[in-house]
């Protein structure tokens, strides 16, 4: 596996949690001590049990949206329940609209229904309330770079370099995005600083092999693959014959 993946879709950040319910009047202990009990077990492999909780949770507090968008994450994780997943999102739609977390769960939901425009659409405005949101921009990157929009995936690809240039899987991906508009030398730029992070990554090695060969260079692409070889295994030189 390459190092640099992106970002885990479903993962809880429970600081940021806390912080943002007191920041939005949610600052009762026990809602606060019950979402927190609600994503301690998740973390501790208690998926079901969690989404019961934060259910609960939503029950006595229907008009705090940090329930809901957890229930909502943890339905898309676990699979179905998207309905509802969708009916919390609608609450958190009508209590905080302008919640970035709320339109990028709404992404997630569009592309679990095989509605990939309008996922698109929920993670741009994901990114206009939070321009920073690295989920949402890697989400909706590969979203235009699949629909055939390269300018597009290009811009997201390199707004998350510009933040996080060591990201590899990014630059494989703006590689890609390069090599889609015809731009080899570009594509073949964004290998090789890739490289620089990580210059023994095989699947990057034979990623740029590919390319030399795709651009007419096959020499280039032998001495590479030709480095991929394991190193010939030593030969043991014979024992002597013990004389004991």
């Amino acid at each position: 596996m390459i190092e640099g993946q992106g970002p885990l879709c479903y993962q809880p950040s429970m600081v940021w949690l806390l912080l943002a319910g007191i920041l939005a009047g949610a600052s009762d202990v026990p809602a606060n001590r019950g979402l927190t009990e609600a994503l301690a077990r998740e973390e501790a492999g208690d998926s079901a049990g969690a989404l019961a909780a934060l259910e609960a949770l939503i029950l006595n507090a229907p008009r705090w949206e940090l329930p809901r968008l957890e229930a909502a994450r943890l339905l898309l994780k676990l699979g179905g329940g998207l309905d509802r997943a969708e009916a919390h999102l609608d609450a958190v739609a009508a209590l905080a609209p302008e919640n970035p977390r709320g339109h990028y769960l709404w992404g997630l939901l569009w592309e679990e229904r095989g509605q990939p425009l309008r996922a698109a659409k929920s993670y741009e405005e994901a990114l206009r309330y939070r321009p920073s949101y690295e989920d949402a921009r890697f989400r909706v990157a590969g979203l235009w770079f699949a629909q055939g929009d390269l300018l597009k995936a290009e811009m997201h690809y390199r707004l998350l370099l510009k933040a996080r240039p060591e990201w590899v899987q990014v630059r494989i991906l703006m590689s890609q995005v390069l090599e889609g508009q015809g731009r080899w030398e570009d594509a073949e730029r964004e290998l090789e600083a890739a490289r620089s992070f990580q210059p023994d990554s095989v699947p990057l090695k034979r990623r740029l092999a590919e390319l030399y060969e795709r651009t007419g260079r096959p020499k280039l692409a032998e001495k590479l693959r030709a480095s991929l070889a394991p190193p010939p295994a030593k030969r043991m030189r014979p024992l002597k014959p013990s004389r004991r």
